[in-house]
């Protein structure tokens, strides 16, 4: 009985060492085929970047095949459709990877983009929504979020989630920049203010973001400003007859005509785009706060 006894315990040794070994060489087999998954996934990201489109979405594919429950491999398949404008099938790609991995931000955020490039702002502005309470702490979600909201009239809410971006993302300057440019548009003028130079404080490289300071400036009544604001944009571009001329805007503003006379003899006249450029920009140098706005 005791050699019996012996005979199975050794077997049974012998099974478990054998499942155990199956065990692990599945494993280094699942292993190995992830590591392939991803190193074609790494071979179509590549190929998207060249313009190789095709060739990205046959590596995608097999990727995919490989791990079919990614939604990482699906939603970067369904983004090769959309640089291939194949509209339809990235849609219900970026649908299919929601289903996959309902946890994933990415493709509730792409598939919004592709809504709102249509016009479907309600069915965009639930992706968006949905993206952001996924991944809160997600600046570039908030910004997509708010703008759309701002697009929708919903200005108040947009404010929050633009801030919300500003805050998640202090170093960048688009984001407070956004936020800036809303509050000018809405007449909340001290608030815009103080953004746009926080913005230029980010960024006092990008002359651009002095232009809309200058706006901001103007519009709340801060001539000195004004003029620095616009004396430093045409710093960084001197040649921009635009910017000139709105310099010499902010002159006569502050009270300063013969600068102000003395910009307009040297620039005379204005091309088509820069005399849209710089209607645009004057009409927001007059905004004034609406009624009941924020202080």
């Amino acid at each position: 009985m005791d050699m019996m006894d012996s005979f199975v315990q050794a077997r049974w040794r012998e099974l478990q060492e054998l499942q155990h070994a199956d065990e692990q060489e599945r494993e280094q087999e699942a292993d190995l085929k992830a590591e392939t998954a991803y190193l074609r996934v790494r071979l179509a990201d590549s190929y998207l970047r060249s313009g190789k489109i095709q060739r990205a979405i046959a590596e995608y594919k097999r990727a995919i095949k490989m791990e079919k429950g990614n939604g990482l491999y699906v939603t970067r398949l369904a983004d090769a459709y959309v640089a291939a404008e194949n509209i339809t099938s990235a849609m219900d790609v970026y649908k299919q990877a929601i289903t996959l991995a309902p946890g994933l931000a990415e493709p509730h955020s792409s598939l919004g983009d592709l809504y709102l490039r249509y016009g479907m702002m309600r069915q965009a502005l639930e992706r968006y929504r949905e993206a952001v309470r996924l991944e809160p702490e997600r600046a570039f979600y908030r910004y997509q979020l708010g703008d759309l909201l701002r697009q929708m009239g919903k200005s108040d809410e947009a404010h929050d989630e633009l801030a919300s971006a500003a805050l998640l993302a202090p170093k960048l300057a688009f984001y407070r920049f956004r936020l800036g440019a809303l509050c000018q548009q809405q007449g909340w003028l001290e608030e815009a203010y103080e953004h746009l130079r926080a913005v230029t404080l980010l960024a006092p490289f990008d002359d651009y973001y002095f232009v809309r300071l200058a706006g901001a400036a103007a519009a709340s009544g801060r001539t000195a400003e004004t003029v620095a604001a616009m004396q430093h944009a045409v710093h960084l571009r001197p040649y921009n007859d635009a910017y000139m001329r709105l310099l010499a805007e902010a002159y006569r503003l502050d009270g300063s005509l013969a600068e102000h006379d003395t910009l307009c003899r040297r620039v005379t006249r204005l091309g088509a785009y820069d005399t849209e450029f710089y209607t645009r920009r004057l009409a927001e140098w007059r905004t004034r706060p609406a009624d009941g706005a924020q202080a």
